[in-house]
């Protein structure tokens, strides 16, 4: 199936948001039952008040995000779409600069006229051979 514009423009305006550090913006993509697999705290977070906690505790530690994403691909059944790309991402985290690449899945549910992310699974692979 064909790339869909506007979930890849979703996904990119997710990220944006992120880069940010946009709190607000980013709580207002996802839907009320949340689901992500985090690098940071190494497990799921889980819930509407999992993920405004997570926010709320690790976004402040954040600096200099940059996130790309290539090699998207979209397949949509109804309401519900799956895209996946790879994530390259920079950070600081509590003064230590992370690197990731990770193949990415996001699960996008429409709710009435809007779109809202319901799941985000992003692993970063590892650099070691």
């Amino acid at each position: 199936m064909p790339t869909n514009v506007f979930t890849a423009t979703r996904t990119t305006e997710f990220f944006r948001l992120l880069d940010a550090k946009d709190e607000a913006g980013l709580l207002a993509q996802w839907a009320d039952d949340p689901q992500a697999a985090d690098e940071i705290t190494r497990g799921w977070v889980r819930g509407r008040p999992a993920l405004e906690a997570y926010l709320r505790d690790n976004l402040p530690r954040m600096t200099d995000i940059h996130s790309t994403i290539d090699a998207v691909d979209v397949r949509a059944w109804g309401d519900v779409e799956v895209e996946t790309c790879m994530l390259r991402q920079t950070y600081v985290f509590d003064g230590t600069s992370c690197a990731i690449e990770a193949p990415t899945t996001m699960i996008w549910r429409r709710e009435g006229e809007t779109w809202r992310l319901a799941l985000v699974h992003s692993i970063p692979l590892s650099t070691e051979s």
